[in-house]
């Protein structure tokens, strides 16, 4: 049901530009909250919820816990993804991205998610972009199958390493260092 309540949207991509101005900005972010006759709501979301303070869970009214994406989930990101920032980008004539013909996009697709466990959506999103800048930097711009294995291995090493730097950080952690 539709809470009827008015909203700003806040990250942290959003404050950290603003160096110390960014205190007064979340301050006047709450003064505005102040006047709503329905009350306000703040939600904190992060892939790294052990990185809030003990104090700052303990106030919280409700946690919810989103889990990584499934292999389901995870396919269905690469596939949205994909036609987002590839597909959509090579049918019009502005763009020269163009995709190489001999790959079959829904069986990679399909492979991209399989190798991807433990990937976030961010992470996933991520890959694309990489898939787009990997086209538009080729001479041709054409992205090839080759083209796409890299991105991809190159993101697994990514989260293994923040993986493993998160393990030195937080020891206890029981999923830290996936094998």
């Amino acid at each position: 049901m539709h809470s009827g309540m008015d909203y700003a949207i806040l990250t942290g991509g959003d404050i950290a530009p603003m160096g110390s101005e960014g205190v007064t900005a979340v301050h006047k972010v709450f003064e505005w909250a102040k006047t709503s006759r329905k009350g306000f709501m703040l939600v904190l979301a992060s892939n790294q919820p052990e990185q809030f303070d003990w104090a700052i869970n303990d106030r919280m009214d409700e946690i919810v816990q989103f889990t990584l994406p499934g292999l389901e989930e995870r396919e269905r990101l690469v596939r949205h993804y994909f036609d987002r920032f590839l597909l959509q980008p090579s049918l019009t004539k502005s763009h020269r991205i163009r995709l190489a013909e001999n790959i079959d996009y829904a069986v990679k697709c399909a492979e991209i998610a399989k190798r991807t466990t433990g990937l976030s959506g961010r992470e996933i999103s991520k890959i694309a972009v990489g898939w787009q800048t990997a086209a538009y930097s080729s001479e041709d711009g054409v992205l090839t199958e080759g083209m796409m294995d890299a991105v991809v291995d190159s993101a697994i090493a990514a989260n293994r390493q923040k993986q493993e730097w998160r393990h030195y950080r937080l020891p206890d952690a029981v999923d830290a260092v996936p094998n």
